[in-house]
């Protein structure tokens, strides 16, 4: 029952006097869970009192270990003290020294003692408290009266101070977030952390802004079987009518919740050994933008379509069937009764087989889409597609061969749409030669593998009925009388690590539909060193003479600094933009950091910051000054913006935990 019971005592040797065993020299006490090493030892064998002088050391499981001059145990009652008393947690580097204390069964009582996870001379911070209590089971340390220290600097009192000294998950406070906003007053939430098993943990964050108003959100976690997880959120902010009526706010009340869920194995088992599925649930609702904004106050940047998602597969090695959904909610709006939704989708897919003869490939998709929407245009879209491909080679495979016969076919059928054509239909088939050739050749510092490759589309037969909506549902695949020219190549070094590789197409139409030369395809990856890297997704039109894709970055890491660059152009979504994030070591333990987002063609800048990091082993800290763009709705249904400039500070200390607070300078409104 006692930890301290059963113990063993070993020694070089010794004598024994009226029933007390007298030690000396090489002493070591085990049981359990302990080990105890001491110079001298002095063991009463009818009262069981056990008395360790000199360099005693006492190891408890594999990480608690402490010091001290002298020891007593009375291996009866299971208690005892120890003089000049210095304990440390190997895995928080938390320590607590003390003249004296006094151990129970559970507890470790101690008295005018200083705790900290700094170096034991000089330390940066330190907590001193007149008594305190350690529990050895859950390792949770109880102060009384304590004042904290920065170096020697006394900055505040406690009355009663409790953390843990492991990472043991625990019910208990999490850091705690205050600040202060220009609008909203003082800011301030306090996470409630409860674990009472190791299957569930709850979360609750309440939070209140004097001037705004007041909510909580809360995470429920879960695992429900070895192969599955997940979580439920909710939550709700209730503004002041005062603010409602200063920001012109549709909504007094921003509520949502959300369910998010992974499983595998679910059916997969009833099919046998060689069938494998997944589940993936991610549900998410919301009445509106804010309350994503009130639960991350400022620090994240949110799209304004919120989207819920059920995805779930079953395969084996011949077949695959899917079940897939989709809904939007788009923030933009007063209602969501115009945003078209996919609900739901099935699929199914049989992969390649040989047919007849072994280089005679076929597969198999077909596809069910259901768009809905309470108001507009809603459609169920069929469509099926069947490749059969005959592959041959020559010249000892250097060079080969492919011929396909491609069946595609497609039907919709609309609901509230005016007019006789409620529906629309299209076959296609068309045939697909290939030639390519895939070689590779080893040099001495590096291996290099190139592919070069032509496809021929030559459509059959085509034919349509009924309306069909190019715009609104999902594309048709239409196929026009074309040849693609294929080019990849592969730079790979001694070690067998990837460090180039670059892809090239370029399609050629026949007929003249638009443009003979369709845009061309290029992409380059290129790890240039161990720490600089490069990357561009590139699409040329040639009609136009000009780039209407592309997308690149560059990212530069090693030990003192990284930075990151991207920028993104597409013409047809209208997007151009640059981001730049750096972090660079200035001191040892000291870094800047910065971030920026920034629209080429709105000429405007959607968020920075810049910020300052101090590091040591025992406390770190945060200074962060940012500007962003939130978005919020009006009254009228009609989307806004805020931009919000503010100064973020986060402070912890290991493994106390820390705080977050926020001050705001400034804050202005604007359409968007």
């Amino acid at each position: 029952m006692a930890e301290v019971q059963n113990m063993v005592l070993l020694t070089q040797g010794g004598k024994e006097e009226n029933g007390t065993v007298f030690a000396e020299g090489g002493i070591v006490v085990y049981s359990e869970r302990y080990l105890i090493t001491a110079d001298k030892a002095k063991y009463n064998t009818q009262t069981e009192d056990l008395e360790l002088f000199g360099n005693v050391n006492l190891f408890r499981d594999s990480d608690d270990v402490a010091r001290s001059d002298y020891l007593f145990i009375n291996l009866k009652k299971d208690n005892g003290n120890f003089s000049d008393f210095f304990f440390f947690n190997q895995k928080s580097k938390l320590w607590v020294s003390c003249d004296n204390v006094s151990a129970t069964s559970d507890m470790y009582l101690a008295k005018k003692a200083v705790v900290s996870s700094c170096n034991v001379e000089n330390p940066d911070w330190k907590i001193t408290f007149t008594s305190g209590k350690l529990n050895k089971e859950n390792s949770f340390l109880h102060l009384y009266n304590a004042l904290f220290y920065a170096g020697d600097l006394p900055l505040f009192y406690l009355p009663y101070f409790a953390f843990p000294t492991d990472d043991t998950r625990r019910t208990g406070l999490l850091r705690p977030e205050a600040g202060y906003e220009k609008d909203e007053g003082f800011f301030y939430k306090q996470p409630v952390y409860f674990a009472p098993h190791d299957s569930w943990d709850l979360e609750i964050d309440p939070q209140i802004r004097l001037e705004r108003g007041h909510g909580f959100y809360g995470i429920f976690r879960f695992v429900d079987s070895p192969y599955s997880n997940g979580q439920i959120t909710a939550g709700i902010f209730k503004e002041k009518e005062a603010y409602t009526a200063l920001e012109d706010l549709k909504n007094r009340k921003h509520y949502g919740y959300g369910l998010s869920y992974d499983r595998s194995r679910l059916l997969s088992p009833l099919f046998g050994n060689n069938t494998d599925d997944g589940l993936r649930i991610d549900i998410n609702y919301l009445n509106d933008i804010d309350y994503l904004n009130l639960q991350e106050n400022g620090l994240n940047n949110f799209d304004r379509l919120v989207t819920s998602r059920l995805n779930y597969f079953l395969r084996d090695e011949n077949n695959y069937i899917g079940l897939y959904a989709k809904y939007f909610i788009d923030t933009d709006q007063s209602s969501n009764d115009y945003t078209l939704q996919e609900i739901p989708t099935f699929q199914y897919h049989k992969f390649s087989n040989s047919f007849l003869v072994n280089n005679l490939q076929y597969s198999i998709d077909a596809q069910y889409h259901n768009y809905y929407r309470k108001i507009g245009l809603e459609a169920q879209q069929f469509e099926f597609q069947l490749p059969a491909t005959l592959y041959w080679q020559m010249f000892d495979d250097a060079l080969r061969f492919s011929i396909s016969e491609n069946i595609y076919f497609m039907r919709v059928n609309y609901d509230n749409i005016s007019g006789s054509d409620d529906y629309g239909q299209y076959f296609r088939n068309y045939h697909t030669l290939s030639a390519y050739t895939d070689l590779a050749k080893a040099y001495k510092n590096f291996f290099h593998k190139i592919y070069f490759g032509t496809e021929y589309i030559i459509p059959s037969f085509e034919r349509q009925k009924g309306y069909l909506d190019r715009d609104e549902f999902v594309p048709i695949n239409t196929e026009e009388k074309q040849m693609a020219f294929k080019f990849k190549q592969y730079f790979y070094d001694s070690s067998g690590k990837k460090i180039f590789v670059h892809t090239m197409r370029q399609p050629y139409y026949f007929k003249n539909y638009d443009y003979k030369y369709a845009p061309l395809e290029n992409r380059i990856d290129l790890d240039i060193t161990s720490f600089l890297s490069f990357s561009n997704e590139l699409q040329y039109s040639h009609k136009n003479s000009e780039i209407t894709k592309s997308i690149s970055y560059i990212s530069y890491k090693n030990d003192v600094s990284d930075f990151y660059l991207s920028h993104t152009y597409n013409e047809n979504e209208d997007n151009n933009y640059m981001s730049v994030s750096a972090n660079s070591k200035i001191f040892k333990n000291s870094s800047i950091f910065g971030e920026i987002q920034y629209d080429i063609d709105g000429s405007f800048t959607k968020a920075w910051n810049i910020g300052f990091m101090q590091s040591k082993n025992c406390w770190d800290y945060r200074i962060i000054y940012k500007e962003d763009i939130a978005p919020k709705l009006t009254s009228s249904g009609k989307a806004s913006s805020v931009d919000k400039r503010g100064i973020y500070l986060l402070f912890n200390l290991f493994p106390l935990g820390g705080v977050k607070y926020e001050y705001s300078l400034a804050e202005s409104s604007k359409d968007l």
